[in-house]
């Protein structure tokens, strides 16, 4: 009976051990990913203030022009304030304006898409977004110039081995009408921080009547946001800007389901271990008191007190050890399940799996050492009257 209990106990060990192992392996890998997030190069300054401003129906677009004129030059009179900038699709916002096009001397593809939206001359100053070659458009940018603007991954898909600079770009594949391009501009995470740079092309709006505001400033942003609030009511009392925020706490709102995800998996594997844990302890406190008089015995015979030590935690890591094999030959197939989710890192990645044995050995290593340290204190004689 008692034999049967070992063998049952044993297994829960394993068991356990192996559970927590797979546990461990995939929080591990969703932590790793989520800093891999956090880490990315997005292509713009957190610390710019933005808002969405969308006015009523009865603005016509002339009226909406001159608001947003009148606007900007409030926004840009303000104390600390450097830039102020229009788009009309902010990255991250899920807002897109996708347009066809053809790239001259390319081989075109039909229906081939881009990201195009619409900018202000300022907008990429507030957004700390850089040139990389060429200018950005002036401030007396003309539409009837038909001049753009791309980013570096347009540039490096549709004229590779050439100067884009100079390039002609037509939309909705009529060759009939080719837009020059005057700049290239860094890349930016448009629709998401863990899908690449798409090709973009940028086009000048010199009558901005709606979108996103970019306000770059040296003030904090509550006090700034609390002074946009201020014009806007001036302007309009019935107005008001939606969605206040930094590009970061905007970064940040991206990235809340991978947060999430991954707090909650780190959690359930933290409530494990810890179990693990606890349950360990005990296993331990009761098989070293089963072998109070062998021990005893051992003493008397001359073991010394090291020799008792590495006696009991031979016993003690065999079973972890065993659950630890285990869970990494499960781990290695159960990824598979997650490994979609992963971002910037292989599932079967050797930091994580590294981490996992080492926090399991020193996770088994202080559960033990307490019942470990109380078998090598016994004294033999008493030990020796332990019925």
């Amino acid at each position: 009976m008692a034999s049967a209990h070992t063998r049952l106990q044993s297994g829960l060990i394993v068991f356990e051990s192996t559970l927590i192992t797979v546990l461990l392996a995939g929080a591990g890998l969703f932590l790793r990913s989520y800093v891999n997030v956090e880490s990315v190069d997005d292509g713009f300054s957190q610390s710019t203030v933005t808002m969405n401003i969308g006015l009523d129906p009865h603005y016509s677009h002339p009226q909406g022009v001159r608001f947003f004129r009148k606007l900007f030059a409030r926004l840009q009179a303000l104390p600390g304030v450097e830039t102020v900038g229009g788009v009309s699709n902010l990255p991250l916002s899920n807002s897109e304006d996708l347009t066809m096009f053809a790239v001259d001397g390319y081989p075109n593809q039909k229906g081939q898409l881009a990201e195009a939206p619409r900018v202000t001359p300022n907008y990429f100053s507030a957004m700390r977004i850089p040139v990389i070659a060429g200018r950005l458009f002036a401030a007396d940018e003309k539409p009837a110039a038909q001049t753009i603007i791309i980013n570096q991954s347009f540039a490096r898909k549709y004229f590779s081995g050439r100067n884009p600079i100079g390039g002609r770009v037509s939309r909705r594949n009529d060759h009939t009408r080719w837009n020059t391009v005057v700049g290239v501009i860094g890349d930016v995470r448009q629709t998401s921080l863990e899908e690449p740079a798409e090709p973009q092309i940028y086009n000048p709006d010199m009558e901005f009547g709606g979108g996103y505001i970019a306000v770059r400033s040296s003030l904090p942003p509550k006090p700034l946001a609390a002074a946009i609030r201020t014009i806007l009511r001036s302007l309009d009392p019935n107005l008001a800007a939606g969605d206040i925020q930094t590009m970061g706490e905007l970064e940040s709102v991206a990235s809340a389901q991978r947060r999430f995800q991954t707090s909650l998996l780190t959690l359930f594997a933290a409530i494990a271990l810890l179990l693990a844990l606890v349950g360990h302890y005990g296993r331990m406190t009761y098989s070293v008191g089963r072998r109070t008089r062998e021990v005893g015995i051992r003493r008397a015979l001359g073991a010394q007190r090291t020799d008792v030590m590495l006696l009991v935690l031979k016993k003690a890591a065999l079973l972890p050890a065993l659950g630890l094999g285990s869970g990494l030959v499960d781990s290695w197939f159960a990824t598979r399940v997650i490994q979609a989710f992963l971002f910037g890192v292989g599932r079967h990645d050797p930091i994580t799996i590294l981490s996992v044995c080492a926090l399991l050995a020193l996770s088994g290593l202080t559960a033990v050492i307490i019942p470990v340290r109380r078998a090598a204190s016994i004294d033999p004689k008493q030990a020796l009257r332990t019925e």
